[in-house]
């Protein structure tokens, strides 16, 4: 609702409770990068990634490196954030995300070719729950998840 100083203080009481919680982690990020924070993210992400590998929280640690690729994004670094997206992606294939944010990216930069392999992969292993096609129709999708995209 425009409140971005007040949904952060909401975000970090979140993570006062549950340091790992992905939901709140993401929404904090977004929000610290709309702030012109990125780097700062960028630095709580790396404490939070060795907090989930000390904890052995595997599956946390990936969320969290997920979370970090698409700041990554956010700033216009698209090739760190593709190699960090296919990193994963090759950690843990089952797992639809990476593979569902390379299709974006490769979307937005007119990869036809790469988009429909990366979507491809994704429908295979996606939840039979999450209806994919659906989600990448509405442009508002795209920016909610990936800002205004790229410039060039």
């Amino acid at each position: 609702m425009g409140e971005k100083s007040g949904a952060r203080k909401v975000y970090e009481e979140i993570l006062v409770q549950d340091p790992l919680c992905f939901d709140a982690l993401f929404q904090n990020a977004l929000l610290m990068d709309q702030c012109g924070e990125g780097q700062a993210a960028l630095r709580l992400f790396e404490e939070k990634l060795v907090l989930a590998q000390e904890e052995q929280k595997e599956n946390d640690a990936r969320n969290v490196r997920l979370i970090m690729a698409q700041i990554k994004y956010l700033q216009k670094n698209v090739d760190e954030a593709l190699s960090s997206y296919k990193e994963l992606a090759k950690e843990d294939p089952n797992n639809y995300r990476p593979y569902f944010y390379q299709f974006v990216i490769y979307s937005l930069l007119d990869r036809n070719e790469k988009a429909k392999a990366q979507f491809a992969k994704c429908r295979e292993v996606c939840p039979k729950n999450f209806k994919v096609e659906g989600f990448v129709q509405t442009p508002l999708s795209r920016a909610k998840l990936f800002g205004s995209g790229l410039d060039n």
